[in-house]
């Protein structure tokens, strides 16, 4: 069965080379080339052109596009590779990975398995508890889950504008011509102007559709290309250079894709467009190293990223060794991967079996090996997933108990100034390091999620007290709560996570945050009807929420929101913030898998107190700082000594992800905050009644 093909062009291939090269480099050491990443931005835009290059030729050729064969070729050219590093990550997951990361870890593999992976990253970016998981190793999925997603759907808007074309006076490359502009229009748009509250814009199809839509205008209009070649020249070094000062100058940082996207994609539209014209770029990528680079660059971008997780699971830096074993294992890797599954199902002898039949015959047996190779895949993604739920369960369930009472876990009594508890050793950790991330009370969820009031203790309770705040307030709810029903108070829960309760701005991805306005609003509402005597408070350290205003507008924001609850009589106590678990200074430490991961040695966890503490802004408690009816609760001698910030206090699990307590750590810090609280409370009743 033949199939339409385009004349091999030298220069894409190298072109491909160059994108890998600079995501394999960036991925290996991200400080060196920061921008590295812009390498997908370059394949968006080849495949673009590429795909709808064959579409249009087939479309001319013969009249119309043959769906089912295009999606099947795609397939066997894209799965049966894709499938065996599935199969292999969920293999290395079980031998190299921590416990903790399993669960995510499958889910993903299911996702990817399905080409759903870019979406998949996009709802763990609007799950809050999600945010800070470690990358899995098919985190790159991606980018190749958007292409496929391309596959899929763009041949079929081809076909339709070759359908008009054929009823109409106009020829498919002009329809084609506007369903590109507006796509291009639409999703520029969408990546200029994210919407903060849908997900990250990095990930998504939708503002990412306009760079396979560049290169797919460029494919349409191609064939009316008259420029001299001397021009074509210009546009190709132009193109490089585009290239060249993305890979060095854009970094993670920036907003991306939006406007800084346009600079590497439109340099590769330059490179396209310079095709084999003379005293360009040409005869550079068809040279021989970028070549074989290039024909191996889908199996290397595929091998490349499991490799990173697997030798260094946490980000850690990169050393020579780990450095040698992504590149070099990279490099094996694909040429394995490419003459022993990618060739033959190509161009080789499983290709000429699957081809030599029908036309019925071929696609029937290409979609049934395509359904089998995803429905592996996601079931093995599945299996793991599954079964790691399970195992947290049992554990959760057997772990969970309370430990106050424990001469084996002291937990923060361990560092009590006065009469520090002697630490057992050689008794396992609780909460289980594979269990703790869900170590929270799941009732409290809604308040918090959705920023609802919540009221706990008794209705009828001599004293009203509210806890507000972001999660970080929300670690002290399980011990306010056992304080309420010791003490018959009435106990109020305003919170929302990753929403301080100082008035100004913050913003995610570059768009003002609409739903902490919204439930700030709300708050202060409830908090001027409910009068409580006591609002108790606290809220992430700077680094916490991402974009937010200077120090200065931060403490003004955080006075104003006190100054009204204080002139309503309600009293603030707030309380300093804990420390933020870092590997250094640009990166999170997830704790469970850590402490998995070093389990025979977790002293490889525990981190410095100026990198985790006090190199940080607590603007909260500068803004209460000589503040007349608030008072400050500073709890760090329970959680750091003075050189370092333990994630495991007298054998309690400190943190359940980066810097969200336990809620077996806060039982154990009940009795310290009881009697915090009971002396500021004493304090600003005091300073009420001398007050003239």
């Amino acid at each position: 069965m033949s199939a339409h093909t385009l004349t091999y062009r030298p220069d894409l291939q190298g072109l491909r080379a160059i994108a890998v090269i600079a995501v394999l480099i960036f991925h290996v050491w991200p400080q060196t080339f920061r921008g590295g990443f812009v390498g997908v931005d370059v394949f968006f835009v080849i495949s673009g052109f590429l795909i709808t290059s064959l579409l249009i030729a087939e479309h001319e050729a013969t009249g119309k596009v043959d769906l089912p064969r295009f999606w099947a070729r795609r397939f066997l050219r894209l799965l049966p590779a894709a499938s065996v590093v599935l199969i292999a990550v969920v293999v290395g997951t079980l031998i190299f990975l921590p416990k903790p990361m399993w669960i995510s870890t499958g889910l993903q593999v299911l996702a990817a398995a399905v080409y759903f992976e870019n979406w998949a990253l996009v709802l763990q970016s609007v799950d809050y508890w999600a945010q800070g998981q470690l990358a899995t190793p098919v985190q790159h999925f991606w980018s190749l889950s958007i292409e496929e997603q391309f596959y899929i759907f763009w041949p079929p808007l081809i076909a339709v504008c070759g359908v008009i074309a054929a009823r109409g006076r106009r020829g498919i490359r002009f329809y084609g011509t506007l369903l590109v502009l507006v796509i291009t229009a639409a999703s520029l748009a969408l990546s200029v102007v994210p919407d903060p509250e849908s997900g990250s814009p990095y990930f998504k199809t939708t503002t990412r559709a306009w760079e396979l839509a560049l290169g797919a205008l460029l494919a349409l209009i191609s064939h009316r290309q008259i420029l001299p070649r001397w021009l074509r020249s210009i546009f190709g070094w132009l193109g490089l250079g585009a290239i060249a000062i993305s890979v060095l100058a854009i970094n993670e940082a920036m907003r991306f894709p939006g406007y800084a996207a346009l600079l590497p994609t439109l340099g590769t539209v330059l490179l396209i467009t310079c095709h084999n014209a003379p005293y360009s770029p040409h005869r550079l990528l068809a040279l021989r190293p970028l070549q074989w680079v290039g024909d191996l660059s889908y199996s290397i971008y595929l091998w490349h990223w499991p490799l990173v997780v697997f030798t260094r699971p946490f980000g850690e830096e990169a050393s020579q060794l780990s450095a040698a074993i992504v590149i070099g294992g990279s490099l094996l890797f694909a040429v394995l991967c490419k003459y022993l599954i990618e060739d033959p199902f190509r161009r080789g002898r499983i290709a000429e079996l699957l081809q030599s039949a029908s036309r019925g015959a071929f696609l029937r047996k290409a979609f049934l090996l395509s359904v089998f190779l995803i429905l592996t895949t996601a079931g093995a993604g599945a299996f793991l997933n599954v079964y790691q739920r399970q195992q947290v369960e049992k554990v959760a369930t057997q772990d969970f108990e309370a430990v106050i009472g424990d001469p084996n876990y002291p937990g923060a009594a361990a560092f009590d100034p006065v009469r520090p508890a002697p630490v057992p050793a050689g008794v396992p950790l609780k909460p289980d390091p594979v269990a703790a991330y869900v170590d929270m009370k799941y009732k409290y969820l809604m308040c918090q999620v959705k920023g609802k009031l919540c009221e706990y203790g008794n209705p009828n309770g001599k004293l009203t007290i509210a806890l507000v705040g972001d999660s970080h307030a929300m670690h002290y709810a399980p011990a306010l709560e056992a304080l309420a029903k010791k003490h018959d108070w009435r106990l109020l829960v305003i919170v929302k996570v990753a929403c301080p309760i100082g008035d100004f701005p913050l913003w995610r991805d570059g768009a003002i945050r609409s739903d902490c306005d919204w439930w700030r609003s709300n708050m202060t509402k409830w908090v001027l009807q409910e009068k409580p005597a006591f609002v108790v408070t606290s809220g992430g350290l700077t680094g916490v929420y991402g974009q937010l205003p200077p120090v200065e507008r931060q403490v003004k924001g955080f006075r104003e929101v006190f100054n009204k609850f204080i002139a309503n009589g309600t009293k603030i106590i707030a309380i300093k913030d804990n420390p933020l678990m870092k590997y250094h200074k640009g990166k999170w430490m997830d704790v469970p898998p850590c402490l998995y991961y070093y389990r025979k040695d977790i002293k490889k966890c525990f981190r410095p107190r100026e990198l985790t503490l006090d190199s940080m802004t607590d603007t909260m408690m500068l803004a209460a700082d000589g503040m007349q009816g608030v008072a400050t609760i500073n709890l760090t001698q329970y959680f750091c000594t003075k050189d370092e910030c333990p994630p495991v206090i007298g054998n309690v699990v400190v943190y359940r992800d980066q810097h969200h307590l336990t809620e077996t750590f806060v039982n154990t810090l009940t009795p310290y905050l009881e009697k915090e609280l009971f002396r500021r409370m004493a304090a600003l009743k005091t300073e009420a009644g001398a007050r003239p």
